[in-house]
């Protein structure tokens, strides 16, 4: 291995983990980046790990947790790494040469294996190269498994009896017909004023009960969208929070719902500016198992790429959130709007209708369309429609009511009523003989 190799490894060590230990926002990305292998000084990886081992405690990894993890002895290596890292503002290009040099370290060692071998023993030489085909080849975060080993642990995952950890959205008839898991990448989409984000708030609010969530937001702001669940929580009038016209009994009520209010872990993010790879980035740093985005078009496209057409920008923005999810395992619920229709068409809208790009409609696991039911009254009557849905059935709807006034959605049963004769044949099936939520005071889809 050449001097300037080795030299540019350690630099790059350094730098690395001197990040780490003075911006805690850089630990995620980092751990996700580089593995334990990136670092060829046994004492750097040591470190690494006692890192790695505290963010998977939910810890955050400050020098003095660090120390202690080690046994009290790396006082003051920390303090030399972090002295020698003035900013952690190029710690993704500082992974990068780490592990460009740690590559290099190893297929040099592997390369001298590989002549000693060679001149005793074929069989010997062949499984160096084989190694060294491996490590060139190898990409951070591939699985590879056969039949034998998906048969074995399908067998296994059954045996046990335990069901995966399905994100449920609070609605028990559409828990019971799509099977989110962490990693996957839903879409929420609707024509304006539809309604999107305060069903995505009353989502992802029943979420947080449960699992860390994120929500990114490119519009409103953090008091804008924290009314919206006083409301939706303390059954207060949005139209009296937003004018300051709560009196004692409105204020009555949100005191009592206080804990209740707060305890979810649900996070606002102001997202302005940010690209994919900036949520990305936030996303690992604070450990969301959930990332909400409002709303994919206004999310810029990658920097070094400015000049797209907005269906390109928007194209690259739907696969780097699904690659988000791929991943790192994280679920992503992103809104997304729809092409309004043209005066006088169709209302109902299909997987067409995604606006700028045909490319959501692809990278989606599960797509939700929200919608006003034509011919209902068009303040309160919502369809919430499963557009597509890889792992069970699609084009399915239900109706849904939407008061305004708590910022709220609930589930209406459909009655029997006369209808005229349809003009066209029906799109989706509306879902019948629902069974009711238990009136547990907390379901955050009351029946109607």
């Amino acid at each position: 291995m050449s001097v300037l190799v080795s030299e540019l490894a350690m630099e790059a060590q350094i730098n690395v983990l001197g990040s780490m230990l003075i911006d805690s926002e850089v630990v995620g990305p980092l751990l996700h980046r580089l593995t334990a292998e990136d670092f060829i000084e046994g004492r750097y990886r040591n470190i690494f790990l006692a890192v790695k081992r505290l963010q998977s405690q939910g810890k955050e990894p400050d020098p003095l947790l660090v120390n202690d993890a080690l046994g009290g002895n790396y006082r003051e290596i920390l303090a030399g790494l972090m002295e020698c890292t003035p900013t952690s503002a190029n710690a993704m290009e500082y992974a990068a040469v780490l592990h460009r040099a740690a590559l290099q370290y190893h297929l040099s060692e592997l390369g001298e294996q590989l002549a000693a071998a060679a001149a005793s023993s074929l069989d010997e030489a062949r499984t160096v190269a084989d190694k060294i085909t491996s490590l060139a080849c190898e990409k951070p975060g591939v699985r590879i498994t056969d039949l034998r080993q998906c048969y074995e642990e399908f067998l296994d995952r059954h045996a046990e009896g335990k069901k995966p950890a399905y994100f449920t959205w609070g609605i028990s008839a559409l828990d019971e017909r799509i099977y989110v898991e962490p990693g996957d990448f839903t879409v929420l989409g609707g024509y304006p004023s539809a309604g999107k984000t305060a069903l995505a708030l009353q989502m992802s609010f029943h979420i947080a009960e449960q699992k860390r969530v994120g929500y990114f937001y490119y519009e409103n702001n953090d008091k804008k969208l924290f009314d919206r669940l006083v409301a939706l929580k303390a059954k207060v009038s949005f139209g009296k929070i937003k004018r300051f016209d709560l009196q004692e009994e409105d204020f009555e009520q949100i005191v009592a719902v206080q804990n209740a209010l707060t305890a979810p872990a649900l996070e606002f993010v102001d997202a302005s500016g940010m690209t994919a790879a900036d949520v990305r980035a936030m996303a690992l740093s604070r450990r969301y198992e959930l990332v909400v985005v409002d709303y994919l078009q206004k999310i810029p496209s990658s920097r070094g790429r400015r000049g797209l057409s907005d269906f390109e920008r928007v194209s690259e923005v739907s696969g780097d959130l699904q690659n988000l999810g791929r991943q790192t395992g994280t679920a992503v619920l992103a809104l997304s709007q729809l092409s309004r229709p043209k005066a006088g068409g169709v209302q109902e809208p299909g997987m067409h209708a995604f606006r700028q790009s045909g490319q959501i409609e692809q990278d989606a696991d599960v797509a939700l369309l929200l919608y006003k039911e034509a011919g209902k009254d068009q303040k309160t009557a919502r369809v919430l429609k499963i557009g597509k849905n890889k792992e069970g059935e699609a084009n399915l709807a239900m109706r849904m009511y939407f008061d305004g006034d708590t910022q709220s959605f609930s589930r209406v049963f459909p009655a029997p009523e006369k209808q005229e004769k349809p003009r066209r044949k029906a799109q989706v099936s509306f879902w019948e003989g629902w069974k009711e939520l238990p009136d547990d005071g907390d379901n955050p889809f009351p029946e109607e």
